[in-house]
């Protein structure tokens, strides 16, 4: 899985509300215009939101207008029919209010505001009138509560007497959340229950264990252990009501259909590309890729399986040569008890690269700790993800979690992940979510200024630039820096590959939501066409099948850096300097990379506090 971008849910606790739209405080009061607007949008996003609050750093809230306060690490999300409608309100009444500025006379980085805020309530909207997961998707309320919960537990934002005591009032209110959850949910479908059975088994173990754990000797002890039976037996009500009656409600097709997958694709990715013309890509770039690995696999399978002739068409020849080389490949891996060890060490290689060869100037990360992934993500991380620190607290652990394997799973079932996520792919992995992918790209992130803006963009992330930066960032430390693992052939295959899980994703996502593609034709186009494990390739149908749009995000943004960088390669000749184009475009911060070209060809330099430049002279390499 990839980076975890912060996502506000539709509706929430706090509605500070008066005829019906819900006022927000601005940190900074002597923002006008525009930048008042925006500020004013972050908040109130994330007073709707307190768990969101909490991931971003938000933690008391007082409205200006009313005067009431409310600690919102204490609080749970609603997803009331008021909540919602107050929402709706609000979002419907920020356009007007964007409608009437004028967008025109804004600077350059001011217009790239404008055009997130927009997106943004635009987004919002559609999530609150056209896609309704509250009321389809029984573990959106599983994900939100655990999500709740654990960040009490995870982020040192307040000593730990005052966390316990913020996790037990969330504890407290679990009844009242589920029974919420109970009458808004309308209809599901197998997968949806499933995972919603999962993942609620996931945060059942939270309460009962990690929670009583963490507030264990504090002094909030004694009231959790009153607070946290009744949420259990809720959280067992809530699997009863989801297996034995939401089914009985009505049924849910996970697939979106042509309309709404467009729809998403314009306000979830906002880059250049069409469905179809990525579509187009993928499967055109599917066929050159498995060309190339059949030409890098034949010298090492002649060599390792000298005597296996192989007979049958082209394709057939192609799939055993490059399975049976990779399959070899794949035999060098950590055993199952050390795939965090190994992420550890990998972190530090790659961080002394950054330092020693100047890929960019930033090139220490204190902050980030590597460590397993929480049980109740699991079902989501099933390998590993970066989470940053909060955008209001940037000086608190990013975290790099690495999900071990179940102690559950068989000797076989274990090898086969293994086999998967081998040495090389492991490295590939560390590239993509730690350095110098999604951890370094969150560190830049918090270096922009003024605050507001920094905020704006970190909080609404664009997932392309971010997944597309960490895809991008592989390419830049294998064939820039040439990090290979010992062996620059066997990293190139096991890109390779990367890249063919890529092309899948696109490929399975649009046919699966919008041409009826079967599941399992899905799995077995994965396993052949793609080389990946059943596994690997159930965990991947269920995901599309969780939600749409998403997969993409790592196509169209790799996509459009890659040709960012050949655009600005090709225009600035010997001149170019790949340390300052990074330092530049990360500065910008994550905003959608139609805008990043915007403002880099036409010269306009950041806002932010920008590292001490290691840049050095001009080099068409680094």
């Amino acid at each position: 899985m990839t980076t975890t971008r912060i996502a506000l849910p539709f509706a929430a606790a706090l509605i500070f509300a008066q005829s019906g739209t819900a006022l927000a405080q601005s940190r900074d009061s002597t923002l006008t215009g525009f930048p008042a607007l925006a500020s004013e949008f972050i908040y109130t996003s994330l007073a709707f939101s307190p768990a969101t609050a909490t991931q971003v750093g938000l933690h008391d809230w007082t409205d200006p207008y009313t005067g009431r306060s409310a600690h919102l690490d204490s609080l749970l999300d609603s997803f009331s029919p008021e909540a919602i409608a107050k929402q709706r309100a609000y979002f419907t009444g920020v356009q007007s209010r964007l409608a009437a500025l004028d967008r025109a006379h804004l600077d350059p980085q001011t217009q790239a505001d404008y055009d997130v805020v927009a997106n943004a309530a635009a987004f919002a909207l559609y999530g609150l009138t056209k896609e309704r997961f509250h009321q389809f998707k029984p573990q959106m309320y599983a994900e939100d509560l655990g999500n709740s919960l654990f960040a009490n537990i995870s982020l040192e934002y307040a000593d730990k007497n005052t966390r316990a005591a913020d996790l037990t009032a969330r504890v407290a209110r679990v009844p009242g959340f589920l029974a919420v959850a109970r009458r808004n949910l309308r209809a599901t479908n197998d997968i949806y229950t499933k995972v919603a059975l999962e993942e609620t088994d996931g945060v059942t173990s939270l309460v009962k264990d990690m929670g009583a754990d963490f507030t264990r000797g504090t002094s909030s002890a004694e009231r959790y252990a009153k607070v946290a039976p009744p949420a259990i037996a809720a959280l067992v009500e809530f699997q009863r009501f989801v297996k034995d009656t939401l089914s009985k409600r009505g049924t849910v097709d996970w697939r979106s259909g042509v309309g709404m997958f467009n729809a998403k694709w314009k306000y979830y990715l906002t880059v250049s590309l069409t469905p179809d013309e990525a579509l187009r890509i993928a499967e055109d770039s599917m066929r050159k890729t498995r060309a190339e690995m059949l030409v890098l696999a034949r010298p090492l399978h002649d060599k390792w399986f000298p005597t296996h002739k192989h007979e049958g068409d082209s394709t057939a020849v192609l799939n055993a040569i490059v399975s049976e080389t990779l399959a070899h490949i794949g035999a060098e891996h950590a055993n199952r008890d050390s795939l965090l060890q190994a992420a550890k060490a990998n972190v530090e290689e790659l961080t002394g690269v950054l330092r020693d060869q100047k890929i960019l100037s930033l090139d220490s990360f204190p902050n980030l700790q590597v460590i397993p992934t929480p049980e109740f993500m699991r079902g989501v991380y099933g390998v590993a993800g970066a989470v940053f620190a909060p955008p209001l607290n940037p000086n608190l652990a990013t975290f790099f979690w690495v999900t071990p394997i179940p102690a559950a799973w068989t000797t076989e079932r274990a090898d086969s992940k293994l086999r998967e996520y081998n040495t090389y792919k492991m490295l590939d992995l560390t590239m993509h979510e730690g350095i110098p992918g999604h951890v370094v790209q969150g560190a830049y992130a918090n270096l922009l200024t003024p605050d507001w803006r920094r905020l704006l963009r970190s909080v609404y992330t664009n997932t392309p630039y971010a997944e597309g930066w960490a895809v991008y960032g592989e390419h830049v430390m294998m064939y820039d820096a040439h990090v290979d693992g010992g062996d620059p052939v066997k990293m190139k295959l096991t890109d390779l590959k990367g890249m063919l899980r890529i092309y899948t994703n696109v490929i399975i996502d649009i046919r699966l939501h919008t041409r009826d593609m079967p599941g399992d034709s899905a799995v077995a186009f994965m396993m052949r066409d793609a080389f990946q494990e059943r596994p690997e390739a159930e965990a991947k149908l269920q995901r599309a099948q969780l939600d749409y749009v998403q997969l993409n995000a790592y196509f169209a943004g790799v996509e459009e850096w890659t040709r960012l960088r050949q655009d600005v390669q090709k225009r600035d000749g010997k001149n170019f300097n790949l340390c300052r184009y990074h330092d530049t475009v990360l500065l910008y911060g994550a905003l959608p990379l139609p805008e990043i070209r915007r403002l880099y060809m036409a010269g306009v330099a950041p806002s932010a506090k920008a590292p001490e430049s290691r840049c050095g002279a001009a080099n068409a390499a680094n």
